[in-house]
């Protein structure tokens, strides 16, 4: 019997309600805004955004769905958003997209990240391409190391780059020729991106 490949985070991470995006965005205000689709969220097909809820209509769905925000108080002013889960209420910075809309994490059944579904040449492989995406190369580790990032100190670079050779230097020549793993790729890109 042939196992079947678990859902990762990282998949459903690619169309998830994080409240950062919301918050850089500049919607979480005392008035009501009205959002309606973008590639950010494809499957919504509307949203409302208030500063303590959020109403969303989804596509392909008859029910909409409100999701509750609460503010914390900072230690040295200004407050912090949080969304809440729709189904357990629990607050949490992201809401991932699971069979009736969106989730917290726990109540999509604790999806695995995939780096735990690979094996351990295979997750330092893939932390080596995840590494290269950030400092804005592309994702192979035959190509050459990318260079600095503009905006990125130099000792921030030295260590990414010492630790990113460390773990290319472990790898066989079998997997460093091995093609990199772009649909979970995908979503540290965007991470990356949105920052």
């Amino acid at each position: 019997m042939r196992r079947r490949n678990p859902i990762t985070v990282e998949e459903l991470g690619v169309d998830c309600l994080s409240v950062g995006d919301l918050q850089r965005a500049g919607v979480l205000r005392n008035t009501w805004v009205m959002l309606c689709p973008t590639l950010l969220w494809p499957r919504i097909e509307q949203m409302r955004i208030s500063r303590y809820l959020l109403h969303l209509k989804l596509r392909n769905q008859a029910i909409d769905q409100q999701i509750r925000v609460s503010w914390t108080q900072c230690r040295f002013g200004g407050a912090r958003p949080g969304l809440h889960c729709p189904h357990c209420q629990q607050r949490v910075a992201k809401l991932i997209r699971g069979l009736a809309g969106y989730c917290c994490r726990s109540c999509a059944g604790n999806p695995v990240y995939a780096c735990q579904a690979k094996s351990t040449r295979a997750r330092r492989h893939f932390e080596a391409c995840k590494l290269r995406l950030r400092l804005g190369g592309i994702a192979s580790l035959s190509a050459p190391f990318p260079k600095r990032p503009r905006g990125m100190h130099q000792s921030t670079y030295t260590r990414l780059r010492h630790r990113g050779e460390t773990l290319e230097l472990g790898l066989p020549t079998r997997f460093r020729s091995q093609p990199a793993d772009y649909p979970h790729l995908i979503y540290y890109l965007q991470l990356s991106i949105s920052k």
